[in-house]
């Protein structure tokens, strides 16, 4: 890992620098900041550059302030991936029942009606949707985390009215996914002139004698500089998995993350909190099973091309029907804390293997995250070679070196292999099909841990987008867009987040220009 002008590189080509918006550096925000702009945003993913953009398009006035040193955020570095809704009725019910009384449904409400819109969003900006033709296919072949081309919950009612997922084609060679959504947005700011300044980091909102939101502070080289808001300041600055107080005080302890560093350090959560407003849904994530490897600051998520293998605790115990668990909620299984030590002996946990399942594909999951440029080697040698994952020519060995016992390692393999020639289920429910003995030497560990792709929580919003104090009133002038304060709880359905950036957006720049009233909360 090396630090260039305070923006993490990584040790290969990380293939995000854009150079055709209008960025501005923080040098440029004491004259910037002589005009009162009718919306300030916070934050230049996804989100806040949908806002910035629905203002613009409205006749207004737009600012963005990024923290960081480049823009993007976690859209960049996702999956792409943005719900084609199929029944809005019966999307709303489903997931009604997903967050589980823990969002209004005039909220939900707001959402679904948003995505019927999307498409044509999209299309009027120079984009296009195509739906995801093959979400099983080869970049995506798995046996582990399950990834459901629906809903990640179909056994709630109306898990089919979700749609299938879609993807924004690429617009530059190379440059799929969350980026090729990135790039489309990107060229927009550009397009309407919408100045973005980098490295400027929001550290108090700045309200008027009505306690209403009418700008913020920047702290720049020179000392702090305020930035005044006409209409509203949005907040789409994202959530806070690279805070570690925060992280320990919602989720028990820090957890590796595969969004980019320096970001989602909790800043929306304290700008709001100081003004007044109520947080919810702070202990809900979407979350996948990953690795924490040495040398890369950010996380890559783990899969298995193949059935033989298990996951396995501190103790060399399995816990789960691996084959089953749902790539975004691998925390619920992981978590477990044990009452009397009051350890987390699923903490890492352990991913154990044989040759055949070594040799039939990478056991990284590498399409979207901070290191998805990572060459991973086909074979996975070369990660056993940097240390990442280890080998053993015995089970026994293969304890010794992960810190395990050997007889329960063997029990655990034996009892395994005995349900695979068995030709039944194991006591997790393991289907018959979905495994393979492990049975080949030499055999292979690697630690694994749940791995954030972002946590949902923030500041509470309603049905326009307004963020809201305890009492339910809204804090005048103030909004809020994307993952930060998301209407997600704990069961999240599946290109989810990209889908509410981009409907948030437009809904915090609408309410902020008085041009969309709606429902309470």
């Amino acid at each position: 890992m090396t630090i260039s002008g305070g923006r993490w590189v990584p040790p290969f080509d990380s293939g995000d620098e854009t150079s055709y918006a209008n960025y501005r550096t923080i040098d440029d925000l004491a004259t910037l900041a002589q005009v009162v702009y009718d919306v300030v945003i916070v934050g230049c993913g996804g989100a806040g550059a949908v806002a910035a953009i629905e203002t613009v398009d409205r006749g207004s006035s737009a600012l963005v302030l990024e923290a960081t040193s480049s823009p993007g955020g976690n859209t960049q570095i996702s999956g792409g991936t943005i719900r084609l809704i199929g029944d809005p009725q019966m999307a709303v019910e489903h997931l009604s029942h997903l967050v589980q009384g823990a969002t209004p449904r005039p909220v939900i409400q707001s959402f679904v009606d948003g995505m019927v819109e999307i498409e044509g969003w999209i299309e009027a900006h120079g984009g296009s949707l195509q739906v995801r033709s093959n979400p099983s296919g080869e970049s995506h072949r798995r046996a582990f985390p399950v990834s459901r081309p629906g809903s990640s919950f179909p056994n709630f009612p109306g898990g089919d009215a979700l749609g299938r997922r879609a993807l924004v084609p690429e617009r530059r060679d190379g440059r799929a996914n969350g980026a090729a959504l990135w790039d489309l947005l990107s060229e927009n700011l550009e397009r309407l002139n919408i100045p973005v300044v980098l490295n400027a980091r929001a550290t108090r909102l700045v309200c008027d004698d009505d306690r209403r939101v009418a700008g913020l502070e920047v702290m720049t080289p020179g000392g702090p500089l305020q930035i005044r808001a006409r209409q509203g300041v949005v907040l789409a600055c994202g959530g806070f998995a690279y805070d570690d107080q925060l992280m320990t005080q919602y989720y028990g302890l820090p957890l590796p993350t595969v969004c980019l560093p320096e970001r989602a350090m909790g800043d929306g959560v304290r700008l709001a909190e100081d003004v007044g407003a109520e947080l919810w849904h702070m202990n809900a994530v979407a979350c996948s099973v990953g690795y924490r490897l040495a040398g890369l600051e950010a996380g890559i998520q783990a899969k298995m091309p193949d059935t033989g293998f298990v996951l396995i605790d501190q103790r060399a115990r399995r816990y789960v029907s691996e084959t089953d668990l749902e790539n975004h909620s691998a925390i619920f299984a992981m978590m477990t804390q044990d009452p009397i030590t009051g350890e987390y002996l699923r903490i890492p946990s352990f991913l154990i293997f044989d040759e055949s399942t070594r040799c039939a594909g990478t056991i990284a999951h590498l399409p979207h995250g901070a290191n998805r440029h990572y060459p991973w080697s086909p074979d996975n040698s070369a990660e056993i070679s940097r240390g990442w994952i280890s080998r053993a020519d015995s089970l026994d060995e293969l304890a010794a070196v992960l810190g395990l016992e050997g007889p329960a390692l063997e029990n655990c393999i034996a009892k395994f292999n005995a349900h695979t020639q068995q030709g039944r289920s194991d006591e997790f429910g393991r289907a018959p099909n979905r495994m393979r003995a492990i049975d080949q030497p030499p055999y292979y560990g690697a630690p694994v841990y749940p791995i954030i792709v972002n946590t949902q929580g923030g500041p509470r919003r309603d049905a326009s987008g307004r963020i809201l104090r305890p009492d339910g009133t809204p804090i005048p002038g103030l909004f809020g867009a994307g993952e930060l304060g998301s209407l997600w709880n704990r069961l999240y359905p599946g290109a989810g987040n990209l889908s509410e950036c981009l409907v948030s957006g437009r809904l915090a720049a609408r309410s902020a220009l008085d041009d969309f009233a709606g429902p309470p909360a």
